[in-house]
């Protein structure tokens, strides 16, 4: 079943456009505002958003634009549904990146017609999905929920990177050893600052509570384990495809973290407030004897 991410905050019209378009066959995810849009998009396989020009917080252009920064993004259906029918309004948002400007006064079977077309061609352009795609959704997925759930922080993720292996640098480094059909580690990279931030918040105690290094390392432990919980978890939904061991916490000024050139990397920034760290997934690639997945990936990559 296709998914349609709506936004929109009125209480009334999510009715009405949710009731229609479930009777066409779609299913729908309403939110109110952008940062819910993005978080909903994270947690749900969505085909198209249809989105309000005007909404309480911002207005349709900043939903349109915070999904076309991504260059994964690029192709989804983006519909506005407004009450504005002039020219200059459908000019905007469509420089903006909208697939369609459409208006309220023609109808919502009007609507469903012009959704139904542009899922079609959406989904006829889509490659289907791999290993590599589900990695980074994953990724996302499972950091997000964890930040949102048991820190109440909202991250915005930026572009997955599948690359070599590279040598990180991080004041904090937590680290969970993979092993399995993958074998590797999962890795969270942050700064000392926003490392302590998340773990007061884990531990909901005040922003100006002295923290020792111990609940430090014992909090990020915790941390990088559920983010690792949460990446297995994800992937387990097609296969089996690790398991994760005790994990480990560093925390210094200037510490880097290095490995071999081989290794393969799925690495993921994150922003909050203007802060920024990143989760990596390296798979450990041998020469001979490893795993079919994993250097299928890399002999992938070195030709792309």
């Amino acid at each position: 079943m296709d998914t349609i991410l709506l936004v929109n905050d009125s209480v009334t019209l999510t009715k009405v456009l949710s009731a229609h378009f479930k009777k066409a066959g779609y299913n729908v995810v309403a939110v109110t505002g952008v940062m819910d849009a993005y978080e909903a998009f994270i947690r749900s396989d969505v085909d198209l958003i249809l989105t309000d020009y005007v909404l309480k917080d911002k207005d349709g252009l900043d939903v349109i634009r915070t999904f076309r920064s991504k260059k994964t993004q690029k192709a989804l259906p983006i519909v506005v549904f407004t009450a504005m029918q002039d020219a200059e309004t459908a000019a905007r948002c469509k420089a903006a990146g909208a697939s369609a400007v459409l208006s309220k006064s023609a109808g919502t079977l009007d609507l469903v017609a012009a959704i139904e077309k542009l899922i079609e061609e959406y989904k006829a352009t889509q490659p289907g999905s791999s290993l590599d795609q589900d990695m980074g959704r994953c990724i996302v997925k499972a950091t997000c929920d964890v930040f949102r759930t048991m820190m109440n922080l909202r991250l915005v993720a930026g572009e997955v990177a599948v690359e070599k292996a590279q040598i990180r640098k991080a004041e904090v480094i937590g680290s969970i050893g993979v092993a399995g059909f993958l074998t590797g580690s999962i890795s969270l990279f942050l700064p000392k600052s926003l490392a302590k931030r998340a773990v007061l918040a884990m531990l909901m105690m005040d922003p100006n509570d002295p923290l020792a290094d111990g609940e430090m390392v014992d909090a990020i432990g915790e941390l990088t384990n559920m983010v690792g919980g949460n990446i297995k978890t994800e992937l387990f939904q097609k296969a089996p495809l690790f398991d994760i061991s005790v994990p480990s916490v560093y925390i210094g000024d200037d510490l880097q973290r290095r490995t071999v050139s081989d290794d393969l990397c799925f690495h993921v920034p994150f922003t909050i407030g203007g802060e920024a760290f990143s989760v990596e997934f390296l798979m450990v690639t041998k020469k001979k004897g490893g795993t079919g997945v994993q250097a299928s990936l890399v002999d992938g990559m070195q030709k792309a």
